[in-house]
């Protein structure tokens, strides 16, 4: 009993120690200096694209956003899944109120049964560019951009050696709703290792024209359900890098219930399964933590059962420093990304009292709902994405079943609740 729990101790301290090390070289990042302003004439012509079927919850704050970027020189494309889509009315309606002219609307024609709708979408909008554009911008609609948000992505594009620029996302509860914390928690360590591995985030990302030409990555997109996820390799295997710009860090302060969150982890893990080179090392780290932590209550029951306290000491030991390790590094994360919120303006509340005791008690329902959703990943052959439902064979051979336009719009466009 001793050793076992020794051994168990020693594998939830070094998780602890390897994630806080990962954490630390991310969290600096957030602390280095600003770069150096870059004139107006330095910044290359930029197309924005924004897909969108059904309205989420800020989609007029989005598109708002977008009108009244700090750039030279731009064009917001927006492809929106149909006409009858929610989204197309309230689009038309905020471009009216802006009285803007730097923004194209299309509905989605070219469609690709092969592929996910974003992709068509994307594809379509970047097939139509002309070449007077040399960057790309793309971003979802959960994401509300600051002034310079296009600025801080393109800059970082004149370096030779950066073939695309990434943020990602991170959430902030707001109500704490279990399956918000939940994906909190999970999202904030999925951030750590996206940085780790180069993998750029779709939602606040851009991308030199030519490098995604010569990536061919508009073919890619054509026979795959994920947009971000295969850019790291294609960057790769033509010497490029993908480069972390901590001040297009976005906030998302959508709620989301239990089984929202269930879909959505299961949809991240599927897509790493399918076009991650590092999912082997994701689904070992899971499982082998998962495990460690959750035969800690019946071995502490035994224990005391058995009235061996050394070992009760040490097991319970290491429950309780691996779930206050893991709040430090949310912790750290958490003022990280609100000092980048706090230097562009951005309210960052505290948390209250009832809402940390919440999160303290999530982190160990998180490792329950990791395991849960990676085995659900590894065991899906098919995934369901705002109504419309992909059976995927492999990474590059996916099948769009049916074709539905999005109608569901059963609740207040003014909460907060994802879609």
């Amino acid at each position: 009993m001793n050793e076992l729990a020794m051994i168990i101790f020693g594998i939830l301290a070094g998780l602890v120690i390897y994630q806080t090390l990962q954490v630390l070289n991310l969290v600096s990042l957030f602390h280095s200096p600003s770069p150096e302003p870059v004139q107006d004439e330095s910044l290359p012509k930029a197309a924005i694209v924004l897909s969108l079927r059904g309205a989420d919850p800020f989609l007029t704050n989005c598109v708002h956003a977008l009108l009244n970027q700090n750039y030279p020189q731009y064009k917001v494309h927006i492809v929106i899944d149909s006409q009858e889509d929610p989204a197309w009315e309230i689009v038309n309606n905020t471009i009216l109120q802006e009285q803007a002219t730097h923004v194209q609307v299309n509905p989605l024609i070219f469609r690709h049964d092969t592929c996910s709708l974003k992709c068509s979408a994307l594809v379509q909008a970047i097939s139509q560019l002309d070449d007077s554009y040399d960057v790309v911008a793309l971003l979802d609609a959960d994401v509300v951009a600051h002034p310079n948000w296009l600025r801080e992505l393109v800059a970082p594009l004149a370096d030779k050696q950066v073939g695309a620029t990434t943020g990602n996302r991170w959430y902030i509860p707001q109500i704490g709703k279990w399956g918000t914390l939940v994906r909190y928690v999970w999202n904030a360590a999925a951030v750590t290792f996206m940085y780790v591995y180069q993998c750029p985030w779709g939602g606040s990302m851009a991308l030199k024209i030519s490098v995604l030409r010569k990536a061919q990555l508009l073919e890619t997109w054509k026979h795959g359900v994920s947009v971000d996820t295969p850019i790291h390799k294609a960057l790769r295997e033509i010497g490029l890098k993908v480069k972390f710009v901590p001040s297009v860090m976005m906030s998302n302060r959508e709620e989301c219930n239990f089984a929202q969150c269930l879909r959505f982890i299961t949809r991240q893990l599927l897509v790493a399964r399918l076009y991650n080179p590092n999912w082997t090392v994701i689904a070992s780290a899971v499982f082998i933590s998962t495990l460690a932590l959750f035969m800690i209550p019946p071995m502490l029951v035994i224990a005391l059962i058995t009235s061996n306290f050394d070992a009760a000491i040490v097991i319970a030991g290491g429950a309780i420093s691996y779930i206050l390790g893991m709040a430090l590094l949310l912790v750290l994360g958490e003022q990280g990304v609100r000092q980048v919120l706090r230097a562009r303006g951005e309210l960052t509340e505290s948390f209250s009292v009832v809402m940390i005791a919440k999160i303290l008690l999530a982190i160990p329902l998180t490792q329950l709902v990791y395991a849960v959703t990676t085995i659900a990943a590894m065991l899906a052959q098919s995934v369901e994405w705002r109504g419309i439902t992909y059976q995927i064979k492999d990474a590059w051979n996916v099948r769009l079943t049916k074709y539905y336009p999005y109608r569901h719009s059963n609740k207040s466009l003014d909460t907060n609740i994802s879609l």
